[in-house]
């Protein structure tokens, strides 16, 4: 009864420990390498494309604690060869904790787009920078 135990014990421990070894890779940049962030909370960008119509949602969020004022710089990118190219650029800089862009563009069927999103958290004269980009999506 007792070796049962311990070997139950055992493949627990195993699940465990692999799930813990998950996690960081969920958060983890195409280097490899997952940034580690004081000001910076959470971040996104979603495109959706209907028909000839984007529509760009992306926001940067900071630390209740630590977070004076919020920028975000958003790129609607179209893929020309191997290069992306802006067809659209916004801009949302706040006091606090949240920039947001939500905006809508039109675009050219066949077309390759993606988003290229750029966010800042400041406190004081401090501050860091995240950049993170959409899958890319054919309109």
């Amino acid at each position: 009864m007792q070796k049962r135990q311990v070997k139950m014990l055992s493949a627990v421990l195993v699940l465990v420990m692999l799930a813990l070894l998950a996690m960081p890779a969920a958060a983890m940049a195409e280097d490899g390498i997952a940034p580690h962030f004081t000001y910076i909370v959470d971040s996104e960008a979603t495109m959706n494309i209907s028909g000839t119509s984007a529509t760009v949602d992306a926001w940067v969020c900071g630390d209740l604690v630590y977070a004076t004022k919020a920028k975000i710089i958003v790129e609607l990118q179209v893929k020309n060869g191997n290069d992306w190219i802006p067809v659209a650029i916004w801009t949302d800089t706040k006091d606090g904790l949240k920039a947001h862009v939500f905006e809508t563009k039109s675009v050219v069927k066949g077309h390759t787009y993606r988003v290229k999103a750029t966010g800042t958290i400041w406190e004081g004269s401090q501050s860091e920078t995240v950049t993170f980009y959409t899958e890319e999506d054919v309109a």
